[in-house]
């Protein structure tokens, strides 16, 4: 009887191992395994981010000079916090646990080499540093990755749609953004920085509301995108709607706003392209009243008795 019961508890203490063998977290399982990062190197050693997409569609993003920039689009500058944010979710050192490693997870998931959404080739000095696969999200903001020469397969905090292979996508929004203009003239009106004060063409100070909308709209100027071919050919031919003759530290511009079939454009004549632009920006800059710009007002230190 008593060997029975020994025997008995011998049994139960087996399936209790067993139990927790297959049923422990699987941290627990990997206590005694590496947990390798998705890349072994850090993103101030990428200059270059080659992303390719599942329809054969590439896109080329160099660092010049410590810009982010796009030679497909005559090698404007990108969104830098874009570009910074893929490097980071990339490089992060902890992505947890990999959800994955075999073979047949791969292609379900979309990191294989011949079946992903996105291939991200990061070159660092010319030499290549990786290159990472990025396939179907298991969630909200999440997407699955894996390293071309690893197994494992991880879900990072990422959106997929936020690696996209047209250019003009990754523009930078703001890069016809003037902040520190000198001179600004229109054909009704002109003013210009004297000793740190506006004035108009009479030698007045402009009316200050009209002015500071004025510098307002130019300072938080933000491009849609690029315009379309046959649009940048039709506006090539076309007057502009509204122009303004601008001095700032880097010398003379000119701003042309145009109305389009659909939506609005403006040329910077520091760039070879028409870019589209909003109906919110359009109407701030057009808006502006000449007359209230060109307005006989006193500036200060003056004496009206005079």
């Amino acid at each position: 009887m008593k060997r029975n019961i020994l025997l008995l508890a011998a049994l139960l203490l087996v399936q209790l191992g067993l139990l927790a063998l297959v049923y422990r977290p699987p941290d627990m399982m990997q206590d005694n395994a590496a947990r390798a990062p998705l890349v072994r190197f850090t993103g101030s050693y990428i200059e270059e981010i080659q992303i390719d997409d599942d329809r054969d569609r590439e896109l080329v993003i160099t660092l010049d000079n410590g810009r982010w920039r796009l030679p497909d689009l005559d090698n404007m500058p990108a969104d830098s916090d874009k570009v910074e944010a893929l490097i980071a979710a990339i490089t992060r050192q902890d992505h947890g646990w990999p959800v994955a490693d075999t073979v047949a997870a791969r292609q379900r998931f979309q990191v294989a080499g011949y079946h992903f959404r996105r291939r991200i080739t990061l070159v660092g000095d010319s030499e290549l540093l990786g290159t990472i696969y990025l396939g179907t999200s298991p969630g909200f903001r999440q997407v699955h990755a894996r390293n071309d020469t690893e197994e494992a397969i991880y879900s990072i905090e990422f959106n997929v749609f936020d690696a996209p292979t047209e250019p003009s996508q990754w523009l930078d929004r703001r890069l016809l953004q003037i902040g520190n203009p000198s001179s600004i003239a229109h054909a009704d009106f002109r003013v210009e920085l004297r000793d740190n004060r506006w004035l108009n063409s009479g030698g007045s100070a402009p009316d200050d509301r009209e002015l500071q909308a004025l510098l307002l709209a130019l300072a938080s100027l933000q491009v849609e995108g690029v315009a379309s071919e046959d649009d940048q050919r039709s506006l090539s031919e076309s007057e502009p709607a509204f122009s303004l003759a601008i001095v700032d530290s880097e010398g003379e511009l000119m701003l042309e706003l145009f109305v389009l079939d659909q939506g609005y454009a403006v040329y910077h004549s520091r760039y070879p392209v028409f870019f589209t632009l909003s109906a919110y920006d359009f109407d701030r800059l057009t808006s502006i009243d000449a007359t209230r710009m060109e307005v006989v007002t006193e500036t200060p230190g003056t004496d009206s008795d005079e």
